[in-house]
């Protein structure tokens, strides 16, 4: 259900405005030089540089939408979001998406030009990291073409995971850079990654787009960035050095492996989720994964948090088709999910049957929700 975020978050740095220093480009050869020493990668071809207005950023992330998305593309997934009720219906994705990346967004490397933007206005002080959040992300591109590494997941949940990747690493890399400032490193003192990840929820309340967006957006925004973060601890703390170059060989297959480190290095696989086929007289709109992100943020949206850390983790493996008649074009939200019991599918099945559906906009005919074993199947709109 990220398809349309991961196009477009492969263009977006975040950090309030200020005036701007343009004597900060002096500093993008050597700090690439830097990054280079620190991850073992090596430098490939300088990176060239330039300012961006607010005004101009915005353009550029509609441009690069209508470049990357189909309308009927972002019209689906739209409807997917609002049929799992994680968005309201009034909901316009594509124009609350160029709001939220707007709103944050003070540099931004562009994989198609390979080219660094700084947005006019960002405070010397705290450029001088997001620059090394951004080079990360340059440097990392000329090694495995990042907009490819993206594309190439097989599936919904798989893209979030190598975003995570992608965003974790560039984290990891700048704080890295602010913890030998003090003389310190997140090698020898992985207690600082969560300082560091508090001291950024601590600050969501100067982004009042990012602070009052539905939850499953703000945090399909915030989890490449924070849970990445932590996975790429975990690497680096069992790999080394290796860890910067695996993890774009070898990605994790889904959001389930970024949450727990310790699957990765198992190669730990999803339990496959078969559905029926689309009945008669409807037209089959889209197909995905629904991962162990997308159930957690279901279970704490409709009910509270610490249900939601509980049971999620119980999660096996998930699918979901979204159809539309083709007539009435009435939808249709087919899904299923794997767990690893079965009072575990028949603790969610309660919950969505109690919690879920009626906070939920009412669809045509009666929802089902049939628990099976360990594995719990929803249809909601079908008469």
């Amino acid at each position: 259900m990220q398809r349309f975020l991961a196009a477009v978050l492969l263009y977006a740095g975040t950090l309030p405005a200020q005036p701007s220093n343009r004597a900060l480009f002096d500093q993008i050869d050597e700090s690439l030089s830097d990054l280079s020493k620190v991850t073992g990668l090596p430098v490939r071809s300088k990176v060239d540089r330039d300012f961006i207005t607010r005004d101009k950023l915005k353009e550029f992330l509609k441009t690069r939408i209508d470049e990357a998305v189909k309308p009927e593309e972002i019209r689906v997934e739209e409807l997917t979001l609002k049929l799992f009720g994680f968005v309201p219906e009034s909901y316009n994705l594509k124009e609350a998406t160029v709001s939220l990346l707007t709103e944050q967004a003070a540099a931004f490397y562009d994989y198609r030009k390979k080219k660094m933007f700084l947005l006019e206005g960002a405070p010397e002080v705290s450029q001088k990291f997001v620059l090394i959040h951004e080079l990360a992300h340059a440097l990392a591109d000329q090694h495995f073409h990042l907009e490819k590494f993206i594309k190439q997941g097989k599936n919904d949940d798989s893209a979030t995971a190598r975003m995570a990747v992608m965003e974790g690493q560039a984290q990891w890399l700048m704080y890295e850079v602010m913890a030998a400032k003090a003389g310190q490193s997140l090698r020898k003192d992985p207690t600082m990654v969560r300082m560091f990840v508090n001291a950024s929820s601590a600050g969501l309340s100067d982004y009042p787009e990012l602070s009052n967006a539905p939850l499953y957006m703000r945090e399909s925004l915030l989890f490449p960035y924070t849970k990445g973060l932590y996975f790429q601890q975990q690497v680096i703390e069992k790999l080394g050095n290796r860890g910067f170059r695996a993890v774009f060989k070898k990605p994790p297959v889904n959001s389930r492996q970024i949450l727990h480190p310790e699957l990765y290095f198992a190669h730990t696989k999803p339990e496959g989720v078969k559905l029926a086929s689309t009945p008669k007289g409807y037209q089959e709109l889209i197909e995905g994964d629904f991962g162990e992100f997308d159930i957690h943020i279901l279970i704490r949206q409709f009910t509270d948090e610490p249900t939601a850390d509980r049971l999620a983790p119980h999660w096996r493996g998930g699918r979901y088709i979204v159809s539309e008649h083709k007539s009435t074009k009435e939808p249709v939200l087919h899904f299923a999910v794997a767990f690893d019991t079965a009072s575990a599918a028949g603790e969610f099945a309660g919950l969505y049957r109690d919690k879920v559906l009626p906070k939920k906009t009412k669809r045509k005919g009666t929802p089902r929700v049939e628990t099976s074993g360990a594995r719990v199947r929803v249809i909601e709109g079908l008469e």
